[in-house]
């Protein structure tokens, strides 16, 4: 094919978490890229598109109109969510290209894989010139994300993303209020026992349901960084819900007594500042992950929140049935987030307790891997002695729970600083903050690993979510 230089957009996706699933799993992951392959290839062309290249895990296509990228776009990241074997990352840019011998050539092309390397996972991102070409399509909303400078590209380049409506019988302007509506900040819950020592616990309790409703693709969520700034504050809740971009807020209290716990919560309009739903729960302290299951769903169901198929299973999964141990691992994260000596040595006796309670609890494992590895990094102990005990402790809560999101970024942080393993230290570190995309701590060291590879654009990205 002779050289033609000609506008077009350029479509990559990406499939999330597919070098570590090579690693763990050879077989499932090439069965994971054939899947892909099949899945991707009938839409690309059904939208006249023209399928360039497949990149390892990634697919590089072309397409002469941008409804026709975006829509394609679209209709795979559906088909991806809906059979539920996989999770895409895509990125779309228009610009002019050189089209040579069945290749795609040109700064458009680094500028569309570098949107879709910083697109979050299930999410397609697109350029201010594709947002621009679609703004006036009815049938498709973005939403604007921020103007980042991009690897060997001169200017900043405005980033959107394509807001994806599941619900095909709503009009235009429904779809944009109803999406709009779907986003919440847990705030801090208050401390209403007599014991002040007692903060942990209802911390713990809005952090446990902030982490439940993390995992709902239909609705934004507040970072724990963010929310929890506000502790302690009396803020006007519009004023909040500006500064965080949510619509909703969860907040509540919670009173401790012997065994016996009262749990309030409210949820609220920050537009209004109206009450959609409250509840108060007096119970015993073994029924606490069942209040957390009640009020997580009662959410889910008071701000419409669509529900697929392993989602209900995600908010209601707990990593332990044994309440004890569940508290002492709630004041072990509180110890460990004062990161100062005597906060993560008492950290680390109050994970050992929540671990002699319940030997098969993979957080408080993940958690004095962590203990451990900051009191080396910090010098509070010599790193030949905190060093082996953080590794045997990581892995540990890896046999425990494979797919703990925590532990994988604790692990991630080991091989970099004590082993300087830097190419799999990166894979798991990366890992940790798509498993978790709500735990700061992930972005906070996947952000350093960055940072020491010189990728700096990046790492700043990532710190930037650390501190939302």
């Amino acid at each position: 094919m002779p050289q033609s230089r000609q506008l077009a957009a350029i479509m990559f996706t990406d499939i999330v978490g597919y070098t570590a699933l090579m690693g763990n799993d050879e077989q499932k992951a090439f069965t994971i890229l054939t899947k892909n392959r099949s899945l991707q290839k009938p839409i690309i062309e059904e939208f006249n598109g023209r399928w360039i290249k497949e990149l390892g895990d990634g697919v590089m296509a072309s397409f002469n109109t941008v409804s026709d990228a975006v829509n394609s776009a679209i209709k795979i990241m559906e088909a991806c969510n809906a059979a539920k074997f996989f999770q895409l990352r895509i990125g779309i840019h228009q610009g002019e290209m050189v089209f040579e011998n069945d290749d795609v050539f040109g700064d458009a092309v680094n500028i569309a894989s570098r949107i879709q390397a910083i697109a979050k996972p299930g999410c397609i991102y697109v350029s201010e010139s594709v947002h621009n070409n679609i703004s006036n399509k009815k049938d498709i909303t973005t939403k604007f994300i921020k103007e980042e400078t991009l690897k060997n590209v001169k200017e900043p380049v405005r980033i959107y993303e394509i807001m994806i409506i599941n619900d095909a019988n709503f009009s235009s302007e429904n779809k944009m209020k109803t999406t709009s509506q779907k986003s919440i900040a847990v705030l801090p819950f208050v401390n209403m026992s007599n014991d002040p020592d007692q903060e942990y616990f209802s911390d713990g309790i809005a952090e446990e349901i902030l982490n439940s409703l993390t995992h709902l693709r239909d609705l934004k969520v507040a970072s724990r960084t963010s929310s929890f700034q506000f502790k302690g504050k009396n803020i006007d809740l519009r004023e909040l819900g500006d500064k965080l971009g949510v619509n909703n807020v969860l907040e509540g209290s919670v009173r401790k007594q012997g065994n016996r716990i009262r749990i309030t919560g409210q949820l609220i309009s920050v537009k209004d500042g109206f009450h959609l739903w409250s509840e108060k729960y007096d119970r015993e302290m073994n029924d606490v992950f069942v209040i957390q299951d009640e009020i997580a769903l009662a959410i889910t169901e008071k701000l419409k929140v669509t529900l697929f198929e392993n989602d209900r299973e995600q908010i209601v999964k707990s990593h332990t049935q044994n309440t004890e141990a569940y508290q002492m691992y709630l004041q072990g994260r509180y110890f460990w987030n004062r990161r100062n000596e005597e906060g993560l040595k008492m950290s680390v006796d109050y994970f050992q307790k929540a671990i002699e309670k319940d030997p098969n609890y993979a957080l408080p494992w993940a958690g004095l891997a962590d203990s451990y590895n900051l009191l080396g990094e910090y010098g509070n102990i010599p790193r030949r002695e905190a060093y082996p005990k953080a590794k045997s402790s990581v892995n540990r809560a890896l046999e425990i729970d494979p797919c703990l999101g925590e532990a994988h970024t604790s692990l991630g942080s080991l091989l970099m600083l004590d082993e300087w393993y830097w190419d799999h230290a990166g894979v798991e570190l990366k890992l940790g903050v798509e498993l978790n995309p709500n735990y700061a701590t992930a972005h906070h060291w996947y952000s350093e690993w960055l940072m020491y590879m010189g990728r700096f654009e990046e790492s700043l990205y990532e710190i930037s979510i650390a501190a939302d």
